[in-house]
Parts: C-alpha cells; sequence; structure tokens
C-alpha cells in the first residue's frame, strides 16, 4: 500500500485519533458547571487515595528552592551596624525577600557585618540578589541616617565583594571574621 494513498492517509489519520490517550479528550463545549473537588484533587494526584489531602505548594516548594548564607560588611570599618539601624535593616530585608518572591530564612545584624540565610528559586543568580540588596538598602541607611553618608560619598553603603555559600546554617565567627579581614586587605585597610 502507497503512504500517499489518499485513503491509507485518512486510515492512518483515523487510527491515530483512536490512540490518543484518555487524559486528552476533548472540551465539552458550553459547560458551566465546577469541577467537584474530590474529582480535580484525584486528577491532580493519582496516588493519594479517597480523602486524603496535601498542600498544593509543599512538594514542588520543597524540590524547587536553594539556600543561600550571604555577608555584606559596611564600607567602612567605623560603621557600625548598632542600635536604630539593626531593627531597619532587619524589615528592610525581610520586605525585599517578600518583594522578589524569596524567602528570609534567619538573619543577623552584628556591629562589623550583616549576615542573613535565604530561600530562592534554583534559577536565581546569587549576584543579582547580592546586587539587589546592596542597592536597596544603601539607598535606605543614606535616607533614614545620614550620619554614614557624610563619611561615604561613594553612594554604596557595603564594602566591595560579596560572600555567598549555599547553605542552611549561619557561618562560624572565624569564616566570618576570616572574610572580613580579606575584604580590608583588598581596601587596603589593613
Amino acid at each position: 500500500m502507497n503512504s500517499t494513498d489518499p485513503e491509507s492517509a485518512i486510515e492512518t489519520e483515523r487510527r491515530q485519533g483512536e490512540q490518543k490517550p484518555a487524559s486528552h479528550a476533548p472540551k465539552t463545549l458550553g459547560s458551566t458547571s465546577v469541577p467537584d473537588e474530590k474529582q480535580e484533587e484525584t486528577r491532580l494526584s493519582p496516588g493519594l487515595s479517597a480523602g486524603e489531602t496535601y498542600e498544593a505548594g509543599s512538594i514542588s516548594h520543597i524540590a524547587s528552592e536553594l539556600s543561600f548564607v550571604c555577608i555584606l560588611i559596611p564600607r567602612f570599618s567605623d560603621h557600625y551596624l548598632i542600635g536604630d539601624i539593626t531593627e531597619s535593616l532587619s524589615e528592610w530585608m525581610k520586605e525585599t525577600c517578600i518583594s522578589y518572591g524569596w524567602r528570609l530564612d534567619a538573619i543577623s545584624v552584628r556591629p562589623g557585618y550583616l549576615e542573613w540565610i535565604m530561600s530562592v528559586p534554583p534559577n536565581t543568580n546569587p549576584a543579582h540578589l547580592m546586587k539587589i540588596f546592596r542597592q536597596h538598602t544603601s539607598q535606605k541607611i543614606f535616607e533614614d541616617f545620614p550620619r554614614f553618608k557624610q563619611k561615604n560619598v561613594s553612594g554604596q553603603f557595603w564594602a566591595p565583594g560579596n560572600f555567598v555559600v549555599t547553605g542552611n546554617q549561619l557561618q562560624t565567627p572565624e569564616v566570618v571574621n576570616n572574610f572580613i579581614l580579606q575584604t580590608r586587605r583588598q581596601q587596603g585597610i589593613v
């Protein structure tokens, strides 16, 4: 039988139409009924037995996140993160995470550095998120705490360099101190 024969082409199309899986059944036009909740649940999660439920985002949420530990230090070693700025920094960090769909898991504001743990989608570029935090918090610090702007004319409150590692535990004091020392050396301060 020739594959270009019109009758065989029609027969082939008919057979292919019969072989389509049932899940691709055409929609009924004109129906305005709302699907039964249990039917929808079974369709979304066929492994569950009747009556079982799960949180829709919990399974994919766990499997599709990266956790980062990040540290920033002030550009000037005598610009301490103490007093009223600590509460503001915590609030700004939370706002930034919410704005971008990230989750702030922990934050530690110490006199010499800011450290936080966050969970982000796996396609998030760590350099990009650090740039966002640097810009946002620098702007807020200089607006709300002008005492820091008097000495710093760069427009960036934070020292150059980033500390970003995957993980979900705050860093040890030794690791933090080594990062601070390395950054200060690069600045020519130490």
